[in-house]
């Protein structure tokens, strides 16, 4: 056989072709020479290398490879190990534990490599970047890195080929093949491959005056080849990995995943590690995005991850997870306004990895927004990390760090970054939301509410959310309330007329909106509607399981109405205290307060703002949103309290308070009107559309 005998394509992409079985594993095994450069010095990049090798070694193959040390300008004793004296170098030197690969992809390739050093059928080079190859002693090593990537192969019949382009590889790619390469034919593509082979040749015999090349030092090779000791070529072999594959036994993370939240992780990491997952409440974004983590924790020795959340409490959840899910790491903690000396516990964390300590390699940072882009936590995390580590940046309910208080968390340094959130899109903030989506790569894995109940949860043959019932109550604004109505949409109008808006014109105009929002959330007819629904489901039904969101301005009100009925009842606002207490048994006042919810001591929740966002309530089966901001957002995450999957909840109702049209607009001020509703109604909408009464609340809101 012959390269000829094969159906060889001039290009092969990831997420279209099984770049292994339609490339590697054809091509070599009809070779019997491959010439190699790999890019970095790595267990990983060792594996990669010898992919598809099973034929190629019973053809009798020799192979060449060109590799480099990943280092930096910092790791002064290595550079100068490589200047005087390489042949102490070792494979610790590198970073590199082969008695700890956990892949058997990798251990099983890195041993075939060493088998074929044992059989000389194999050399290696090292390729060190330097500045000047005059200097005799090559004491300036260039701050570039030797990242080429290029092979080079010859069948038995003298037919050659040579394939390049990013392959961005890793282990991992032979679950998702997360690369791109072109496959250059000699005599179809001649000076395509002339130039392959010509840099490989002129590389591998030191013509290129930016690269010192040294022979593998002996007690690396010597290493290599007591760890192939026990190689079996079946090992390799493309049957049996495929066999692997298939029955799922090359697992993407430790973290078992549902269906659509692998295909979040792998998208996000085919998107080079940048990426929106916008996900439906209730549908496991924190599982997904830890799985991702502990990816990477699987994959990189030194990883600083930055977890930021709207509030503390949500930290405290996350922490949960961190644990629940049995996730290890070597620090974590909480570095926001709730520690007093988080300043100082920030920086000796830092300072514990930045020096190498074994025991602070996997780091994890719990902060807030306000204190992730507040001026001392940006500079510490800027100057006190390690060039040897990257950083993991998660932001939880992103559309938050669209702000212009919080933007400056989204730092550039951040090698891989995460945003989290049911809806990442600002509500009237363009620049906000363009600013997140490119942040985060302008891509996004999407899990609607439509999504997860029409999708069966495999382990409980439910839909990942429970069905719902969507009811509307039309409120009209009394004379009072729709004349302030009328005077602020004027001023709207004004400001929207304004084509270029400086900042104080567009902050006036934020305020406005906002003013607009109160009137309708605070609406006095509103209180009377809700005390004889109250006084319906309390007949029907007695009340239980009920979270009520409210407006500060409303709050005392519905507490006076609730007390007379008779109704048990907390409320839950940004006042009850997230510090664990021996008062409420080791948990926060919060904590303390959903807990006896959950357990039915509670009826109803009066909640401000703070239930919105994150806060796992499954038990809660009903809810009244008796005050909402203009902004969709609320209402997605408020239905997502409530339709989340329970033991015993078979389905969950939601009482929506909304505002009817307001007559006596001028022309211009109704078109106005028209622009701004439209876009409130989007997300009632489509959560009315999901609903299992959707005919009924559709033609509801045609009268609004």
């Amino acid at each position: 056989m012959s390269f000829k005998d094969i159906n060889i394509k001039p290009s092969y992409e990831s997420g279209v072709d099984d770049i292994i079985e339609e490339f590697y594993e054809p091509a070599l095994s009809t070779s019997i020479q491959y010439d190699r450069i790999a890019g970095f010095f790595s267990s990983s990049s060792l594996a990669i290398a010898a992919r598809g090798m099973s034929e190629f070694i019973k053809n009798g193959g020799r192979m060449r490879l060109i590799t480099s040390p990943k280092l930096n300008p910092d790791d002064a004793n290595v550079i100068n190990k490589f200047i005087t004296s390489y042949e102490s170098l070792n494979l610790s030197d590198f970073g590199i534990d082969l008695d700890n690969i956990q892949s058997d992809f990798e251990k099983n390739h890195v041993k075939a490599l060493g088998w074929l050093l044992k059989e000389d059928r194999l050399e290696i080079k090292m390729a060190i970047p330097i500045d000047d190859k005059s200097d005799p002693d090559f004491k300036e090593m260039n701050k570039g890195i030797f990242h080429q990537k290029v092979g080079l192969l010859v069948d038995e019949k003298g037919n050659e080929l040579s394939f390049s382009g990013s392959i961005n590889e890793s282990a991992s790619a032979w679950v998702f093949n997360d690369e791109e390469f072109k496959v250059f034919m000699a005599d179809m593509y001649p000076v395509f491959f002339q130039s392959d082979k010509n840099r490989f040749n002129d590389i591998w015999n030191g013509k290129r005056n930016n690269l010192k090349i040294y022979d593998l030092p002996n007690a690396v090779k010597d290493n290599i080849i007591k760890y192939s000791n026990n190689f079996d070529i079946e090992s390799i072999s493309i049957k049996r990995y495929r066999e692997k594959r298939n029955h799922n036994n090359f697992s993407l993370t430790p973290i078992s995943l549902f269906s659509y939240q692998e295909k979040a992780v792998k998208k996000w990491i085919q998107s080079d590690y940048r990426l929106l997952f916008e996900m439906a409440t209730g549908t496991g974004k924190t599982r997904t995005a830890l799985a991702s983590m502990a990816y990477l924790f699987n994959r990189i020795e030194s990883l600083i991850v930055v977890i930021s959340t709207p509030q503390n409490v949500l930290s405290l959840q996350w922490i949960d997870s961190i644990n629940d899910l049995k996730i290890s790491y070597d620090l974590l903690s909480i570095i926001d306004g709730t520690c007093q000396n988080w300043r100082t516990d920030l920086e000796n964390m830092l300072l514990e990895n930045y020096n190498g300590n074994k025991h602070a390699k996997h780091c994890i940072i719990l902060t807030t927004h306000a204190t992730s882009s507040s001026v001392d936590f940006i500079d510490l995390i800027s100057n006190n990390t390690s060039t040897r580590t990257r950083t993991l940046f998660i932001g939880d309910e992103v559309h938050w760090l669209g702000a212009r208080q919080y933007r400056r968390a989204l730092l550039n340094k951040y090698d891989y970054r995460i945003g989290l959130s049911a809806t990442p899109t600002r509500w009237f903030d363009e620049d906000g939301s363009a600013f997140i989506m490119n942040y985060f790569g302008d891509s996004k894995f999407e899990f609607t509410i439509k999504d997860a109940l029409t999708t069966r949860n495999p382990r409980t043959g439910l839909p990942f959310l429970v069905d719902y019932y969507y009811y509307i109550q039309q409120i009209h604004l009394n004379q009072e309330e729709t004349e302030r109505y009328k005077n602020v949409t004027a001023r709207i109008l004004n400001l929207y007329r304004v084509k270029d808006k400086n900042d104080e014109q567009s902050d006036r105009l934020q305020r406005l909106l906002e003013e607009r929002a109160n009137i309708i959330k605070n609406a006095e007819e509103k209180i009377t509607a809700l005390s004889n629904l109250i006084d319906k489901l309390n007949q029907d039904d007695s009340i239980h399981d009920l979270i009520i969101f409210v407006s500060p301005q409303q709050i005392d009100t519905v507490i006076k109405i609730l007390f007379q009925k008779g109704i048990y009842f907390h409320r839950l606002t940004e006042k009850e205290g997230t510090k664990k207490s021996a008062k409420y048994n080791g948990l926060s006042e919060r904590e303390h307060i959903i807990k006896a919810f959950k357990k039915g001591l509670f009826q109803v929740i009066i909640a401000i703002k703070c239930l919105d966002e994150g806060i796992d309530i499954p038990t809660a089966s009903r809810g009244i949103i008796l005050s909402s901001s203009t902004n969709p957002r609320e209402y997605v995450q408020r239905i997502g309290r409530i339709i989340r999957q329970s033991e015993g909840k078979d389905n969950a109702v939601l009482f929506d308070f909304c505002v009817a049209s307001v007559t006596g607009l001028n022309k211009d001020e109704i078109e106005l009107e028209k622009r701004i509703k439209n876009k409130e109604l989007v997300r009632i909408k489509e959560i009315a559309t999901n609903a299992i009464n959707h005919a009924e609340v559709l033609k509801t809101l045609s009268t609004f």
